[in-house]
């Protein structure tokens, strides 16, 4: 029996038209599309049902759930489901797409099940797409790099809980925070604290209708309301 293929597929970082032509190509071909659904996220389906000539009815929709979760032993059960439920329809011979946003090679659900996939000896492959972070800074007229500057992406949650913010934010070059909706708040104290605050620009839903630009000082009269609506936030301190 023909071995089906598992896609990992780049939707952008909101807007449809982020979308590259290769993306387009695949998910009409593919059979079953898997796509992140949450109570705040069903960005990257939204995006892909705007595009003219992608009939979605013909396909199979599976949406799939990760918590995000500290722990391991859960998320790792989630993978393997989301996994394993792929598996039935690549081992029928058929293809499957896993929607990410932003690109599938930065912090996504979509690379983390294609591993599972590839080691059970199943093809797997990747469509690159427009990152998270670059349209951020399209959005806000932003350079990341100048010449021979440096570039660094900081996990910023994890960085804060491990005590490790600090020394990263110090660094030379441009630094580009994401992963930061459970500390926002204290993210924000250690900019202001560093004297940082007046080159920080922070983006949400980047590309976006709603899309929502604080820039120095703003970022620090952020209300409790624009706080909570930190989900696909991205921090650049320039």
């Amino acid at each position: 029996m023909k071995k089906g293929i598992f896609y990992a597929v780049s939707t952008g970082a909101g807007n449809p038209e982020q979308l590259t032509f290769e993306a387009i190509r695949v998910l009409r071909e593919c059979d079953a599309i898997f796509f992140p659904e949450s109570e705040k996220n069903t960005i990257a389906l939204h995006s892909i049902s705007q595009i003219a000539g992608l009939d979605l009815s013909r396909k199979s929709l599976i949406p799939c759930r990760f918590s995000m979760t500290g722990d391991k032993e859960k998320s790792d059960a989630e993978y393997q489901k989301v996994a394993s439920d792929c598996l039935k329809f690549v081992q029928e011979g058929k293809s499957v797409a896993m929607l990410s946003i932003g690109d599938v090679t930065l912090y996504s659900t979509a690379a983390r099940t294609a591993r599972l996939i590839k080691n059970q000896g199943f093809e797997v492959k990747f469509i690159s797409g427009v990152n998270s972070f670059s349209a951020a800074a399209a959005s806000s007229k932003i350079s990341l790099c100048d010449r021979d500057e440096k570039l660094t992406v900081i996990p910023g949650d994890a960085f804060f809980s491990q005590g490790k913010l600090k020394s990263a934010l110090e660094d030379e070059g441009t630094k580009v925070l994401m992963k930061m909706g459970r500390h926002l708040k204290e993210i924000i104290s250690i900019l202001d604290e560093l004297g940082m605050i007046q080159n920080a620009t922070l983006i949400q839903k980047a590309s976006l209708p709603d899309e929502k630009i604080f820039r120095g000082k703003e970022i620090a009269a952020m209300t409790e309301e624009d706080i909570k609506a930190s989900y696909l936030s991205v921090m650049i301190v320039k």
